[in-house]
Formats: structure tokens, C-alpha cells, sequence
């Protein structure tokens, strides 16, 4: 009597790899998600210095020139991106595809957006160096800005998540993304003025965000208001992803 062999299924982990592993290559052989995800972001930094490098000198200059930098590089290069990769794999019935096989909702969330969060966390990487060698002022506490830095990768990859569900086609996405940019940049530098709202100013994500890279560089002390704005962070992460779990979209309409 013969046993068949039973061959076990892919663990999730390894579901989330194929699926992300695919993505990164469909990712370098589009010019246009491939300039917008990579090239954009890093030229967009890149501008910023050079114009702005002489005028932040000190540890709250190179605190507001890094928060701006992260904004630039994770908005296009991850929001942006989620947002558009979504929209377009559902136009495509990419992501029904995926549903209808044995991986769940969350393992293919992961795949989709890993590549998505890797790509720009190693461009992060790159452009810190080449912002110490020009001479920028390291942070004192380079644990709190790491912090930082991939909570912010992980709210506009949840935030990413949601504004597709909105977004139609990848055109659209230039549109339907313009909220969320302008609430997370205005309310990055509405923190920095003393106009009687601070503690308002400091529940929005770029107020959470340069709060946390204040006490990074030292220019804040470690209290509870940074406690504060990491759990500020935090829930604007998970408040996004909560929402876009229930009303997820995974076929066109």
C-alpha cells in the first residue's frame, strides 16, 4: 500500500516574500513607478539640501531639514506609491487573483507593501550618510529618530492602504493622494509655532512626527509630551489600517 507524501503549504512568511519578491519585480521594470518610487524621492531630497543645508545649521536645523527630507522621500516614495500600486493591481484583478488563493488578507497587504517600505527605508539609509558627510549634526538620541523614521514608513504605507481604496486608477491617485499630503506638511510646520494650539498641533501626524525628532537632536528633553507623540503616531498608524481592513476593495467596480 502506497502513502502519498503530503507536502506541507507555504508558511505566511513565505507567502509575503513571493508576493513582495514579484512586486519588486514588477516595480524595476515600470520607468514610471520606478522613477516615482525611487529616482523623484531621492532627487527631491537631494534639492532640498542644497538649498536649504546653510540655513539649518545646529541641532534644530538639522531636525527640521531630516523631518522635511523623511516627508519628501516616504509621501512619494511610499504613500504615493501604496496608493497608486494598489489602485492599479485592483484595476488589473491582480489582487482578486491573489484573494482567491490560500494567502489571507493581511499576508498579501504585506507583500504588496514591503517592497514598497524596503525601497525607500534603504534610500533613508543612503541619503543619512551622505547627510553626515556633508556635515549635518547626528542625532543624540538616534534611537528615538530610527523610531521615528519607521513609524512614519508605516503610516503612509496603512495611510497608502486606505487612500486606494478612493482611488480609482493611478491617474487619480495624483489627486485623491493631495489631502493627506497637505495635512501631514502643513501640520509638520503649524507645530513649530507658538500659537496657542501646541497641544492640538502635536495630535496631528507632523506634529507627532517633528516632536519626536526634536527629542532626537536633542533640542527637547526625553518627557512625557514625546510619550505622547509616539502613541500619537502610533494611532495614526493603526486608526488608517483599521479602516481599510473593513472596506478594502479587492475588485474594480
Amino acid at each position: 500500500m502506497t502513502t502519498l507524501a503530503h507536502t506541507p503549504s507555504p508558511s505566511a512568511a513565505a507567502r509575503i516574500t513571493a508576493i513582495a519578491l514579484m512586486e519588486l519585480r514588477i516595480i524595476f521594470r515600470n520607468k514610471t513607478v520606478l522613477t516615482g518610487a525611487v529616482l523623484m524621492p531621492v532627487a527631491m531630497a537631494a534639492y532640498m539640501f542644497y538649498i536649504g543645508a546653510d540655513q539649518m545649521n545646529g541641532p534644530s536645523g538639522a531636525a527640521v531639514l531630516a523631518g522635511l527630507t523623511l516627508m519628501v522621500v516616504a509621501l512619494l516614495g511610499v504613500y504615493l506609491t501604496a496608493t497608486t500600486t494598489l489602485a492599479t493591481r485592483r484595476q488589473e484583478l491582480f489582487l482578486k487573483r491573489l484573494r482567491s488563493g490560500e494567502s489571507s488578507d493581511t499576508v498579501i497587504w504585506l507583500g504588496m507593501l514591503t517592497p514598497i517600505v524596503a525601497l525607500v527605508a534603504a534610500q533613508l539609509a543612503v541619503i543619512a550618510v551622505g547627510l553626515g558627510v556633508a556635515g549635518v549634526d547626528a542625532p543624540t538620541r538616534p534611537l528615538v529618530v530610527i523610531g521615528a523614521v519607521l513609524g512614519f514608513l508605516a503610516l503612509c504605507a496603512t495611510t497608502g492602504m486606505l487612500t486606494s481604496i478612493y482611488t480609482p486608477s493611478a491617474a487619480a491617485a495624483q489627486i485623491t493622494t493631495l489631502p493627506f499630503l497637505v495635512v501631514v506638511i502643513g501640520s509638520f510646520f503649524w507645530t513649530a509655532f507658538d500659537d496657542g494650539f501646541e497641544l492640538v498641533s502635536r495630535l496631528t501626524p507632523g506634529g507627532a512626527l517633528q516632536n519626536l525628532l526634536m527629542a532626537g537632536w536633542g533640542v527637547e528633553a526625553l518627557d512625557a509630551s514625546v510619550a505622547g507623540a509616539a502613541v500619537v503616531l502610533l494611532a495614526w498608524i493603526v486608526l488608517p489600517y483599521s479602516i481599510a481592513a473593513k472596506r478594502f476593495r479587492w475588485e474594480k467596480r
